[in-house]
This record gives structure tokens, sequence and C-alpha cells, in this order.
């Protein structure tokens, strides 16, 4: 697996123009071939994107201690981390050249509590792609013991008009 390119500097980002040059799956196969940067926070979060297909996106990552609570377990962000990325990186494989989006909201539904130091996979699915937003729902499972961690949904908003 290839490694992820890191943004050193704000301007290391590919701007909006260079984004709306390629489709929404050439952009995230891409990144997942560290041929564009990913998102910085993966790094510290700990997960990468691991596989790219038109309408789904995994992303796979290692909870450890510095991603705790209180309590010594994972903290609820790390889930929202991993359910975001997934989720939102597969409706950006059903975008066309000349769109893009954000993120307007995202729900994470906490099943079971992930151990710390097991690796997950987060899976995002494409459910709708229409003209101003995309919906897609993802779940969390332990990569070793296949347990469902999380579930969840979102909903971005999308911009630009397809080339």
């Amino acid at each position: 697996m290839t490694d992820p390119l890191f943004a050193e500097d704000p301007a290391d980002f590919l701007s909006i123009e260079a984004i709306r040059e390629v489709s929404g799956l050439e952009y995230m196969r891409k990144m997942m071939a560290g041929e564009v940067p990913t998102t910085t926070f993966a790094r510290s979060a700990n997960y990468r994107i691991s596989a790219v297909e038109k309408g789904r996106v995994e992303v796979t990552g290692t909870p450890l201690l510095q991603h705790s609570n209180a309590f010594g377990g994972v903290h609820g962000g790390w889930y929202g981390v991993i359910m975001d990325t997934c989720m939102t990186c597969a409706i950006i494989t059903g975008l066309p050249r000349g769109q893009y989006q954000t993120t307007l909201e995202y729900k994470v539904n906490m099943l079971r509590a992930i151990p710390i130091g097991a690796e997950i996979v987060g899976i995002g699915e494409l459910m709708h792609i229409g003209r101003s937003t995309g919906v897609a729902r993802g779940e969390i499972r332990g990569v070793a013991d296949g347990k469902l961690y999380a579930t969840g949904s979102t909903t971005c908003f999308i911009m630009g008009d397809p080339i």
C-alpha cells in the first residue's frame, strides 16, 4: 500500500479549480495513491484510505492510547472522524468533473467499544447523489473479528457545475 501524502503547508493542497479538473473518483484514487494530499488529520488520528471504487470507500485505522477518553475507551470523536471520512469520500467518488462537496451533517451510532489497538475498517457507501446533495451510509467493523462497532449516515452539500 502506498504511503499517503500529507500537506506540510496550506499551499500544498490542491486548489478548488484543480480539484474540479478531475472526477471525484479520479481524485480519490489519486489521494489513495499518494499523488495528492490526503487530510492531514489522518496522520494524528492514525488512519488511511485503503480502498476506493465508485460509490464505496474504505479507511483502515487503529485507535491508540492518544485517542482515548477520560475513562480509557476510544473517544467518540475518533469514531466520528472515521465515519465522516469514509462516508464523505464515498460521496466524492460519485461526483463528475467540476463538482466538489462539503459535509452538511453526519450521525454516528456507536454500538460497542472499539478496543485500543484494534485495527478497524470504516466502510462508506454512496446512497444518493443529486444536483445539490449527496447521501451516504457507513459502518465501522473490526478487521480481525468482523464485529460491527458503529453505523452512520451523512449528507453532503454538492457545489459547482458538472463539466
